[in-house]
């Protein structure tokens, strides 16, 4: 998947090593040895100077940009609640920048015995590379009420948030903060973390598992959950994912599930 490439070899280079270094496409690999010279400068390499990542980041492209249209199901069951529900989203991904709208449909929910609109978000970030093979991406997800009564509080909600990934190879290391501030006066304001590991089977295929917690705006008491991610590129324009979250305390979701289809365009 594309992200910035390492740039190591054009800000670190002195003169004297300058000389012996030659590097071509600034993907920090010396012309000998890379094997795939004409990368994209968005992209990261590994040391035989092709590419390599997590494919389950979207927040990537090249200099044109690139859009993403994305369209979802997902099932939640706690106890004696479960709730199936549709999502649908639009993105576009610029070098670092990222912006995405989503929005749910509830098909049904047993506790108001009924299906109907949810709320919105509007996502932005930006993503860099802050020091060698660390990937670190700023965020701010708004939560609009465009939701019916039933499914919605009516309030917006902010959660800025920052995620580290540390990419080695073919595997990478993350961890994800984020703190919710609740326009509902009644509702406290929640924290969230993320802190997992990913691998790319193959080419096509990249999978991750993580250990994911989220405070309630109750109790402020913290629902733990074990969360497995997949992703698998049929083409390079169409791709799916699936997300199963086991819950890990009584507070917790029991079971949650989540699978997505996308075009890259």
């Amino acid at each position: 998947m594309k992200k910035y490439k390492k740039l190591l070899g054009a800000l670190l280079v002195s003169s004297t090593f300058a000389f012996a270094f030659t590097d071509s496409d600034l993907d920090g690999v010396d012309d000998s040895i890379d094997k795939c010279p004409n990368t994209p400068f968005d992209q990261i390499v590994g040391q035989d100077g092709c590419p390599i990542g997590k494919v389950g980041q979207e927040q990537q492209s090249g200099r044109k940009g690139k859009f993403y249209f994305k369209v979802g199901l997902g099932y939640n069951t706690e106890k004696s609640n479960d709730s199936t529900y549709s999502a649908a989203s639009i993105a576009y991904a610029y070098k670092g920048f990222y912006v995405s709208w989503s929005t749910n449909y509830y098909l049904y929910d047993s506790v108001v015995k009924d299906g109907g609109l949810g709320d919105s978000f509007l996502y932005l970030s930006y993503s860099f590379f802050s020091i060698k093979n660390l990937y670190t991406t700023v965020g701010l997800n708004t939560k609009v009420p465009t939701g019916e009564d039933r499914f919605s509080d009516g309030y917006f909600d902010y959660t800025p948030s920052i995620s580290f990934d540390y990419i080695r190879g073919k595997d990478d290391y993350f961890i994800y903060y984020g703190h919710t501030f609740k326009g509902n006066p009644n509702l406290k304001d929640t924290d969230a973390f993320s802190i997992g590991a990913g691998y790319q089977l193959t080419k096509r295929f990249y999978s991750s598992l993580s250990l994911d917690g989220v405070s309630s705006s109750v109790s402020q008491k913290f629902r733990y959950q074990l969360t497995y991610f997949g992703l698998y590129n049929f083409t390079r324009k169409y791709y799916g994912t699936l997300s199963y979250s086991y819950g890990l305390n009584d507070i917790a979701i029991d079971h949650s599930i989540f699978t997505k289809f996308g075009v890259r365009f």
